[in-house]
């Protein structure tokens, strides 16, 4: 294994960092972890890298793909490159949506009153070299806006009832995108708020996406 390889997680969160995701994340991976803020840090951390990162995850985010922040412009020149180049990608949520815009789909409101599903969805995944065979897994989600159209390249992998894009994957290069959060921990929703507490057996099927990318990154390594 290359002992100076790295995965970059790249947290665009606007007020609260997802520590608790990424603390997760450092159990399933035998490489080390990169951390980046961009809104809140700023793009330095990312574009200042000595070298590149052996893989990238992409978070979700309050914020919206066609805000076009600075910071957001900063982190797409940084990230589409290395993309292009082959750096397996991980996109989810807002990950996902930023993915497939860069290739140049559009990204809008699921309905016209800006409503957001929140909650656990069930999402038919087709066979695919990182998860494996077909299967259905329930996944936490919290969004209100999705992909519109699947960008050229990618194949649709994963729906549901409520988003006919519910994940995709890239048909030559190491690329995949989740509406959904497979990173979700038990407390990703506010229990303080009075909001539901995940359980482990809810959150698996989504940790297995997590560990089965991580498990692809180290092999390549």
């Amino acid at each position: 294994m290359n002992t100076s390889a790295y995965i970059a997680v790249v947290d665009p969160a606007v007020h609260k960092p997802e520590l608790e995701c990424l603390n997760q994340m450092t159990r399933w991976t035998k490489l080390p972890l990169s951390y980046h803020l961009p809104k809140i840090l700023g793009t330095h951390t990312l574009t200042r890298l000595p070298y590149p990162p052996a893989a990238i995850v992409v978070l979700g985010s309050a914020s919206s793909v066609n805000d076009g922040f600075d910071w957001q412009k900063e982190m797409n020149a940084w990230l589409l490159p290395m993309m292009n180049v082959g750096i397996p990608t991980l996109g989810l949520c807002y990950g996902h949506q930023l993915i497939c815009s860069l290739y140049g789909s559009k990204v809008g409101y699921l309905n016209p009153q800006k409503e957001k599903l929140r909650g656990i969805r069930e999402v038919v995944l087709k066979k695919n070299a990182l998860w494996g065979a077909a299967k259905s897994a329930p996944l936490v989600v919290t969004h209100c806006e999705v992909v519109e159209k699947c960008p050229e390249d990618f194949d649709i992998v994963g729906t549901s009832r409520e988003v006919p894009i519910d994940a995709v994957a890239h048909r030559s290069l190491p690329i995949w995108g989740f509406q959904s959060h497979p990173e979700a921990t038990p407390h990703f929703f506010n229990p303080k708020q009075g909001e539901r507490v995940f359980t482990s057996q809810e959150l698996e099927p989504g940790h297995r996406i997590l560990q089965a990318f991580f498990e692809y990154v180290a092999e390549r390594e």
